[in-house]
């Protein structure tokens, strides 16, 4: 997949969102208020404002987000697919995705934290070795966080566990390193504007970037049932012979 064809998946993905943008928009709504419902009830709900409520609502924040993004995935992986959806979708999307959602948003946090540690200690303590060290942990967040990118899209399109998604997402990015640096750049382009307008963020983003990577997803997988498809009329050809 070129550069030029990660452009077109890229514009097609943002005239898909266009042109279904009630969707988009109501979809990431929802997703907002899901995720983030448990900070929000302690950030406005006076009485909750404790610090036991405070840990929980972080615990509870991590299922919430993990099952509203496996949700908005799988109703957004409808819209491209050219299927009808409607918004009571997510809630199938959610019950399906919500327990293997956390545990991969989980993960997720888990090893960007272990990666940013990694860097702060061989700053703190500056051998040879780790300083060394410290530009291999650059690369292996960059790594950590392309992965990402195609780990709700492998997850709502095979149904598969939470290994198997992380395994065939990390060989995706090593198979194909110039689309996945394109979507982790494009990725981080909308999420920091998101972040500066704030907006975005409530009426856009993850909806946005649920079509990004699954439309990045589709056409990267294009290759692989290709080479499937080649590898069974081979067999089927020396079972003939």
């Amino acid at each position: 997949m070129s550069f030029g064809q990660s452009w077109r998946t890229f514009v097609r993905a943002l005239k898909l969102s266009y042109d279904n943008i009630g969707k988009v928009m109501l979809t990431n709504l929802v997703w907002f208020g899901i995720g983030f419902a448990p900070m929000l009830a302690f950030s406005y709900v006076p009485f909750l404002q404790t610090d036991v409520f405070f840990l929980v609502s972080i615990v509870v924040t991590l299922i919430t987000i993990g099952g509203a993004t496996g949700a908005v995935h799988y109703r957004m992986n409808h819209l491209i697919q050219g299927e009808e959806t409607v918004l009571k979708d997510m809630w199938e999307g959610f019950k399906l995705y919500w327990f293997r959602g956390t545990i991969l948003f989980f993960l997720g946090i888990l090893g960007f934290l272990i990666l940013v540690f990694n860097i702060w200690f061989s700053q703190n303590y500056p051998t040879t070795i780790f300083m060394i060290l410290s530009g291999l942990w650059i690369w292996g967040i960059i790594y950590w966080i392309a992965l990402h990118q195609f780990v709700f899209p492998f997850l709502v399109n095979q149904d598969i566990g939470v290994f198997k998604t992380l395994k065939r997402a990390a060989l995706i990015i090593l198979d194909n390193p110039l689309p996945s640096l394109v979507l982790l750049v494009l990725s981080v382009i909308v999420v920091a504007l998101s972040l500066v307008f704030a907006a975005p963020l409530l009426i856009f983003m993850a909806s946005f970037l649920a079509v990004v990577q699954n439309c990045f997803y589709h056409e990267l997988m294009v290759k692989y049932e290709v080479q499937e498809q080649d590898n069974l009329v081979e067999v089927e050809g020396e079972d003939k012979a």
